[in-house]
């Protein structure tokens, strides 16, 4: 008669490796977890102050970058922000935020067209920021903005990307 075989090796075997497999993926989930925490959309509400409105020539649409803050979960961080202005023959303001609503890559103007151009997607503004063409959801994001003794500040905030309604991050 042949006597049973020992499988203790092979069970010891099987029973690191689920550890070690248990081990792996908890870790993984771990890793994801904090970095979503860490890399979560932030949010930014700030008031920046740019200067005389007389020195935006009346029709022209001109970029100016913003550094503001970024206030995510755990920490906060400084950015640079494009936004777009305009001013108007009556005297009135267009600001724009520069990031398209689809996927928040920047919307550039195109002076030869007239036209403001998100090239990551395709998406396409008219001249006060309607989506005319492709996938964004909305139009450009206006920001709120005021004239104090002939000092133009703008309120830059951060809105959700891919929805069709203007909504502010938190």
């Amino acid at each position: 008669m042949i006597p049973p075989m020992d499988n203790s090796h092979d069970k010891d075997r099987r029973r690191a490796f689920r550890i070690l497999g248990s081990i792996l993926l908890a870790g993984g989930g771990g890793f994801a977890a904090i970095n979503y925490v860490l890399n979560r959309e932030g949010a930014i509400d700030e008031w920046v102050t740019l200067g005389p409105v007389t020195d935006l020539p009346v029709g022209e649409v001109l970029s100016r970058t913003v550094s503001v803050t970024e206030h995510g979960m755990l920490r906060s961080r400084p950015v640079n922000k494009v936004i777009w202005l305009r001013r108007n023959p009556d005297g009135s303001l267009l600001v724009l935020t520069g990031a398209c609503p689809h996927h928040n890559c920047t919307a550039n103007w195109v002076p030869e067209k007239g036209l403001f151009d998100c090239r990551c997607h395709n998406s396409v503004f008219d001249p006060s920021g309607r989506v005319l063409e492709g996938p964004a959801p909305r139009s450009m994001d206006s920001l709120e903005h005021r004239i104090e003794a002939g000092i133009l500040s703008v309120r830059y905030q951060k809105f959700r990307i891919g929805i069709p309604t203007k909504q502010v991050v938190l």
